[in-house]
């Protein structure tokens, strides 16, 4: 296995750490207690981030992107999430979104994709309820076809840049009888089709814009259901195999900068006479965090390795987002006894490393159920339906 990134890699990843460094991590720390970005903050952001690849980076270049391979991406996102995992967050889900949408038919494309890439439209996916979590395919969320029209009714919830969205994916049934395969996904478009949202806080992740959603006889343009090579319901599970990825790489930047934050205090904090990173504990702490913080990354670019190939890589991405993610809430809570009083302080960043990290274990898949996705694969036998 080859470990060595490649000469351009190497220098992209140097360009964009400069700039994050210069240009984002000094607002960081004000601007996270500010609440949830406004979506002409989020453009704005976008538009500086563009020219690195972030946003658009791996779509062709017929729009707009630069077709970076999905390892340069996740290199990329390790380092926005480093500074930053609000807005590592809201990047890697408009990403996700717009990959997405280059899986599905021209017309939907056509009509919305050109104009995400630009920056123009913002787009979030819908799954989660409040009666829905883990099983995506109970959801109860109804898509009735009236015409030309389908009529949606429902409520989705903890929807990831849902406040600022223009467009959302949202996952309905469609025909009841079929179960699984009565499912469908569409593109509900705000401007078009009139939705409400409102804002949900949360411990973490303090400026990402998390929302509920309400369908009220929403009516949608037919044309606008995504179509797939498979079921919506296997294309909605590959959406959540991305997703698995972000939280790994959200996770991994999170717990690096914890241990960046806490080998800094370490050299300059003294006690006793001499810098706590002598003491023998203090050096202990330092190897856990870096030794699990490097076997979540490797679990985590294998995976993204394997994907890059062709291959199927839900065992390796459930591995990699159930440690990589427990990994991160216990590097960060380590950083935190490493900087003592001044860990639960919010004039050092390590608090908001531990609640960025923790929020980590929950979305797109808790660990417990990553854990069962990883027993049915290796055993190939079910723990739940």
């Amino acid at each position: 296995m080859d470990f060595d990134l490649s000469e351009d890699q190497i220098m992209l990843k140097r360009a964009v750490r400069d700039f994050l460094e210069n240009e984002i991590a000094p607002t960081v720390d004000e601007r996270d207690r500010g609440g949830p970005f406004t979506k002409e903050e989020l453009v704005a952001y976008i538009k500086k981030l563009m020219p690195f690849g972030y946003y658009t980076g791996n779509l062709p270049e017929e729009y707009g992107g630069m077709n970076l391979s999905l390892m340069t991406m996740s290199l990329l996102q390790e380092e926005l999430c480093r500074v930053w995992g609000s807005l590592g967050l809201a990047v890697g889900a408009m990403c996700i979104s717009i990959s997405d949408m280059l899986n599905t038919g021209e017309e939907v494309k056509k009509k919305y994709l050109h104009r995400l890439a630009t920056g123009e439209l913002i787009a979030a996916g819908a799954i989660t309820e409040p009666n829905v979590g883990s099983d995506a395919a109970s959801v109860e969320t109804t898509a009735v076809l009236d015409g030309d029209e389908y009529v949606i009714n429902g409520t989705k919830i903890w929807i990831t840049n849902g406040t600022v969205a223009d467009i959302v994916r949202v996952l309905a049934v469609t025909d009841k009888s079929q179960g699984r395969r009565g499912l469908s996904r569409i593109v509900v478009s705000k401007e078009e089709s009139p939705f409400t949202t409102r804002h949900l806080h949360h411990m973490g992740w303090n400026c990402a814009p998390t929302g509920e959603l309400s369908f009220v006889d929403c009516r949608v343009p037919k044309e606008n259901l995504l179509t797939y090579s498979t079921t919506a319901y296997q294309g909605t599970m590959k959406v959540l195999d991305w997703a698995r990825a972000l939280m790994a790489i959200l996770a991994i930047g999170v717990a690096q900068a914890a241990i960046d934050a806490s080998i800094k205090y370490a050299q300059e904090r003294v006690q006793f006479g001499r810098p706590i990173g002598s003491f023998q504990l203090v050096q202990e702490m330092i190897f856990d965090m870096m030794a699990e913080t490097d076997a979540a990354r490797l679990l985590t670019y294998k995976a993204i390795h394997k994907i890059e190939k062709g291959e199927r890589a839900r065992m390796e991405l459930s591995l990699a987002k159930g440690y990589a993610c427990e990994a991160a809430t216990r590097v960060t809570s380590k950083a935190i006894e490493i900087h003592g009083a001044m860990g639960l302080s919010d004039e050092y960043p390590v608090e908001r490393y531990y609640r960025d990290a923790k929020m980590t274990t929950i979305p797109d898949g808790t660990t417990e159920i990553q854990k069962l996705i990883v027993g049915r694969e290796a055993l190939g036998m079910r723990a739940f339906v």
